[in-house]
């Protein structure tokens, strides 16, 4: 009885372990068949006539996205996507040093309120864009950088003017990727180009490998051996390579959509909003100062105006702002901006932060109330713990003109006693309601 009693469960055991080395088995199937893109070439065939290549994918993305220029320095890793550019009336521009063409493309963003576009070749062609790309990223301005890249097969293994791009730019930029197959280069441009522009914006970076901008014949007569090995290793290599090739090219031609994605820019709450109206409204000596921030996309130069005009304080201009008031308009001041802020009762910096252009805080008076306005938390910040403190710290857009209501002309002591730092008459503004 005992021993009947024992053998029960040894009975039950073996089915048990032989159900979980099956199911082991089939996982490892399974997952080796994903990695090798085995279940996904099931669904998503491959075009092996089509003369396409990843290029025109890339010229299509940028097309819907309104880019009229890319900047460039020409190099054989790039070529397919500059030839497509053209092709789809996108004015490639050649310049003499890439570090130039990153150059242009960050004031085509500045000015143009879109996406900078610049494309150059792996290696040395990245590395000279450094100093550009750090410019922009300081400058918050949103530029895409494309880089040409080693073949997908020929990754860290000492190809041409192979490094390791994406250790390089992490730093530096909002996003990076590196694109490994056709079909991705769609929806990895798309969600550059968004996040290029959204929250804080600046630039990103997409590494683009040789292969995955070339026709599919091409790319096969330099990755596949014409002539089939016989042995046993030189067939194994040749199906890993030929697997490899069909990987690169599965689902490349689906329709995919090309066009923006939503972007995600930060926005005054309407509670935040009321706060700065009540402190401005009992303001006796006001004072703004816009920096370059201000002026970036979605806030178009003219509504930003209105808004200056609107709330009739006076301002000092600074980075990108300069200009946006014009040459003698009467809210402009234009020296004496320490002065100013020591003796101003509210403070508003909008798309400006305390850093050494502000002596790091040190200009600002403690008993004045500072609203400052910015997209980016951490550098809107700076120095608070130090030199100032803010009474309002808003993360979001400048404020616009529908803060304020024309309800008159500016009343005495709001803006007229407090120009006397300035030039000009009183300019006829409108307090805030």
């Amino acid at each position: 009885m005992e021993t009947s009693a024992a053998a029960a469960p040894a009975g039950s055991f073996f089915p048990s372990f032989l159900l979980l080395v099956c199911g082991t088995l089939v996982a490892a199937v399974l997952g080796a068949a994903h990695r090798l893109g085995l279940l996904y070439r099931l669904m998503h065939k491959v075009d092996k006539v089509s003369v396409r290549h990843g290029g025109e994918s890339v010229a299509a993305v940028l097309r819907a996205h309104g880019v009229q220029f890319l900047f460039t320095l020409v190099g054989g890793h790039i070529s397919p996507l500059l030839v497509a550019c053209e092709k789809l009336g996108i004015r490639v521009v050649d310049t003499r040093h890439e570090v130039t063409a990153v150059f242009a493309a960050d004031a085509v963003a500045r000015l143009s309120g879109t996406v900078g576009v610049v494309a150059v070749t792996a290696g040395p062609g990245l590395t000279n864009t450094v100093t550009a790309v750090k410019n922009a990223q300081l400058a918050q301005s949103p530029v895409l950088l494309l880089g040409g890249a080693a073949s997908t097969l020929l990754q860290n293994r000492g190809a041409l003017q192979a490094i390791d791009q994406m250790s390089l730019f992490r730093p530096l930029c909002k996003f990076c990727a590196s694109v490994h197959r056709v079909r991705d280069i769609i929806p990895t441009l798309r969600t550059a180009m968004a996040i290029a522009q959204s929250g804080t914006p600046g630039p990103v970076f997409v590494e683009l490998p040789i292969d995955v901008l070339y026709p599919y014949f091409m790319v096969q007569k330099e990755m596949v051996p014409p002539i089939r090995p016989k042995g046993l290793m030189g067939r194994g290599v040749s199906w890993y390579l030929e697997n490899h090739l069909a990987n690169l090219f599965a689902g490349a031609w689906e329709p995919r959509p090309e066009g923006p994605l939503p972007l995600d820019i930060p926005q005054a709450s309407p509670q935040q909003v009321q706060r700065c109206v009540e402190i401005l409204s009992r303001a006796k000596r006001p004072l703004m100062v816009l920096g370059s921030q201000a002026l970036l996309p979605l806030t178009p130069a003219h509504k930003l105006r209105a808004a200056v005009e609107t709330l009739g304080v006076p301002c000092f201009l600074a980075g990108m702002a300069r200009g946006l008031l014009g040459r003698n308009h009467p809210l402009h001041i234009r020296q004496n901006r320490s002065a100013a802020l020591k003796k101003a009762d509210v403070v508003l910096l909008a798309g400006i932060v305390c850093d050494f252009r502000l002596s790091y805080g040190r200009v600002l008076s403690r008993s004045s109330k500072i609203i400052i306005v910015n997209r980016n938390r951490k550098e809107m910040l700076i120095n608070s713990d130090i030199f100032w403190k803010p009474q309002e710290a808003i993360q979001g857009e400048p404020l616009m003109p529908h803060t304020c209501a024309p309800s008159g002309p500016s009343p005495p002591g709001f803006c007229c006693s407090w120009l006397e730092l300035g030039s000009g008459p009183c300019p006829m503004g409108y307090p805030v309601s």
